[in-house]
Formats: structure tokens, C-alpha cells, sequence
């Protein structure tokens, strides 16, 4: 077996657990789809903790990465690029709100009180992206976009928190509005920069 049979077993359960969830995806269900067999499994994993940590730490990379390579390679003041990478986000949903998702948000939902060591290494990833966001505010203090009296760790914090509420809103309302909403208050009345 090699390494990337690993990779597929993970990118599948992150495709599966992000519609059913942790409980309610079995590891046969896994190898079934990945025609992978249940010795191969183990070899890569002692249980199905095991796989949901090696996913928590999978997807939270994939997002922090997506965020910074956006803001790197985005043209413009650091809320125009910060604001451009939600909105493409949120396009990339309109018309598929089975993809209206955050696998961390979701597993955090679902985990939170029955497992304190999955609960940390997902809150771990969301502490990574917001530090990412904190430091966007910081240059748009600095490019005079937001006030000097912001305090760019909580800013950060109410918006990711927000935008994974947005999330769970907008799969209710089978509607982007909701994310569209949370953009438009962000980006034009609590920390408004160049248009």
C-alpha cells in the first residue's frame, strides 16, 4: 500500500463526514466507497478517532492555505482582499447548498461535548485561521481602513464566528442572503475599507 491510499481514505471521509457527520459515517462506509480493505485501514489508523484527527488536521490546513494563498496572490488593500475571498466562497455555493459547509464547523457542532481532545484540535484550527484574519485587520490599521482603536483579535474572532453561523443559516434558508448579509455588515459598517 502506499502513502496516498492513506490521502484517499482521509479526502473521502472528509467528503462523507461533511454531509453525514463523524457518528453517523461508518469505517466500512469509507472503504467501500475507496475500495480499500479493512486490513489497509488499520494500517494506517488505529480507530476511527484516529482518522477523524488525521481529517480535523487535513481540513484545517487546506483552509488556512486557501486563505492565505488568496490574500498572497489578491490585488489591493488588505479588506478588499480579505472581502474578495469570502465572496468567492460564497459564490462557489449559490446553487449547491450541500457544499454550504465547513467540516470544522460542523464536526465542532457535532464533538464539542463528547470528545475534549477533537474539540481542541478543531478549536485549534479555527484559532489558525483567525490569527491569519487578525493579521489582514492589522494592515488595514495600518493602511488607515480600520480605526486605530479596533481590536483586530476579537474583530477577527466575531467575524469567523459569525461566518460559521452564516453557514448553518444559509443551509436553513437554502439561500446565500445570509452570507451575503454578513459580508455586507463586515465589510461596510463595522470595518469599512476602500471600495
Amino acid at each position: 500500500m502506499t502513502e496516498s491510499t492513506r490521502d484517499k481514505l482521509i479526502a473521502i471521509s472528509i467528503q462523507t463526514m461533511a454531509v453525514k457527520g463523524f457518528n453517523n459515517t461508518g469505517i466500512s462506509e469509507i472503504l467501500a466507497v475507496g475500495k480499500v480493505p479493512k486490513g489497509s485501514f488499520y494500517h494506517y489508523f488505529k480507530s476511527k478517532d484516529d482518522l477523524g484527527f488525521a481529517i480535523i488536521e487535513e481540513y484545517g490546513q487546506q483552509m488556512r492555505r486557501s486563505l492565505e494563498e488568496h490574500l498572497a496572490s489578491a490585488q489591493g488593500p488588505a479588506l478588499n482582499r480579505l472581502r474578495s475571498y469570502f465572496i468567492q466562497i460564497l459564490e462557489s455555493f449559490e446553487g449547491n447548498f450541500c457544499a454550504c459547509n465547513c467540516l470544522l464547523g460542523n464536526l465542532g457542532q457535532e464533538l464539542a461535548i463528547q470528545n475534549p481532545a477533537m474539540r481542541d484540535a478543531i478549536f485549534t484550527h479555527y484559532r489558525a485561521v483567525e490569527r491569519v484574519i487578525e493579521g489582514v485587520l492589522r494592515q488595514a490599521k495600518a493602511e488607515g481602513d480600520l480605526a486605530t482603536s479596533a481590536d483586530e483579535a476579537v474583530l477577527a474572532k466575531m467575524f469567523f464566528a459569525t461566518w460559521e453561523g452564516c453557514l448553518v443559516r444559509s443551509k436553513l434558508e437554502q439561500s446565500a442572503q445570509p452570507l451575503r448579509d454578513l459580508i455586507d455588515l463586515y465589510f461596510l459598517v463595522v470595518f469599512p475599507g476602500k471600495k
